[in-house]
């Protein structure tokens, strides 16, 4: 099996008790069948105690936790885990053993790379964009140890899309920026995938031939701008509908208590003035991103080299539903609200001597919205392009 690393993916070391943002916090613990059936057969006293700290709600078997804390049971008072020092990594669960890792097995080669909810990931990320390196893939062969996670079997699509996302980088890296031409590339592909499957599997004849340069997918090339174009942007009305159709919810307060205080902050900035004066709100929040620029100088270098990284462990997922809107739009308002937090959070750095936002503070923030950043999806469809 080809098995392709992105270029921080053997850097990550976990911090452990030093970490700012500790994984044991925050959201539910998945338990995978085969630790499952592990506790489930365990004997004994320590047996017991798995077994009564096991719950299951619909689909999903997880650990039971407090309600106001939100934490592992097993993460103990020195924000280590007990289960892994008492029994060893063999006891955990698989997501707690492979996380940050994304390990995604395509069937003809593998994808490895980092979410970026880990503050350490999130660190290393931070650090190789500033050096203007590009993140990259690095090849091996061997097993990859997982299950294949598609049900797709067309690898003319696939490399497509791995071709796609090259030249997507491309332009990104080139100058394009975040701009609107990346979404109508999106909308005409997926268009295009459409009316393919309309013609092949629906009851409605289109009348494409298959064959005909018609139906070729385009290049994303063809929808590089000539000149600089209109970027992509979240007016204070629709970061409105992303914040409180999706993002939002009361248990951050004990589940991220850091994010929770942005969220505080927006709503106080942003909530009445939003409904009541709508172009106010804009101003004030091109205003707030504006003076981002004195604690954050590399500001839209750093946000078009999340959105790339987004790319680089996302975009291969438009090949199990073919939603290339989605998943595009997905990436671009996941930035735009990052920037948002971002300014938020650098607010406070006014009047201190050093005004810079440190490399790790930066990451925490990035950390802790990177583990609820997935629920803007939810809200998307009150986004229109």
């Amino acid at each position: 099996m080809k098995i392709k690393q992105i270029s921080i993916f053997n850097q990550f070391q976990c911090t452990g008790a030093a970490c700012p943002s500790n994984c044991c916090r925050g959201w539910k613990i998945p338990i995978d069948d085969d630790a499952c059936e592990k506790y489930i057969a365990e004997k004994g006293a320590f047996g017991f105690l798995l077994r009564s700290l096991l719950v299951k709600r619909e689909e999903l078997t997880s650990f039971r936790c407090s309600k106001r804390q939100y934490r592992c049971p097993f993460w103990g008072l020195d924000h280590l885990c007990s289960l892994q020092k008492k029994h060893g990594t063999d006891y955990m669960p698989r997501v707690c053993v492979e996380f940050p890792r994304q390990l995604s097995n395509f069937g003809a080669f593998c994808e490895e790379t980092l979410y970026l909810a880990c503050h350490e990931a999130a660190r290393l990320f931070l650090e190789q964009a500033r050096t203007g390196i590009p993140f990259t893939f690095t090849e091996k062969t061997g097993e990859a140890g997982y299950d294949e996670n598609t049900t797709n079997d067309d690898f003319d699509f696939l490399n497509y899309l791995l071709k796609s996302r090259d030249e997507l980088i491309a332009m990104l890296t080139g100058g394009c920026g975040l701009s609107t031409s990346l979404l109508t590339y999106a909308k005409d592909t997926q268009d295009k995938c459409l009316a393919y499957y309309t013609h092949t599997y629906g009851a409605l004849n289109t009348g494409i031939n298959l064959g005909s340069e018609q139906f070729a997918l385009p290049s994303p090339l063809d929808y590089a701008p000539a000149e600089p174009c209109k970027p992509f942007t979240v007016n204070a009305s629709m970061m409105h509908k992303l914040f409180f159709k999706g993002f939002y919810h009361p248990s951050l307060k004990h589940s991220s208590p850091v994010l929770y205080k942005l969220c505080q902050k927006y709503i106080r900035e942003f909530y009445t003035l939003t409904k009541a004066n709508p172009a106010e709100a804009d101003k004030r929040l091109s205003t707030l991103l504006e003076r981002t620029y004195e604690y954050v100088p590399d500001f839209d270098a750093l946000m078009t080299s999340y959105y790339i990284y987004y790319l680089q462990k996302n975009f291969l997922d438009i090949f199990e539903d073919y939603c290339f809107v989605k998943h595009m739009l997905c990436g671009m308002t996941q930035a735009q609200m990052l920037k948002l937090f971002i300014a938020l959070y650098c607010k406070d750095r006014r009047g201190k001597k050093n005004n810079i936002l440190p490399t790790d503070e930066l990451a925490l923030i990035m950390a802790v919205y990177e583990r609820r950043a997935p629920q803007i999806e939810d809200a998307l469809k009150e986004i229109t392009i």
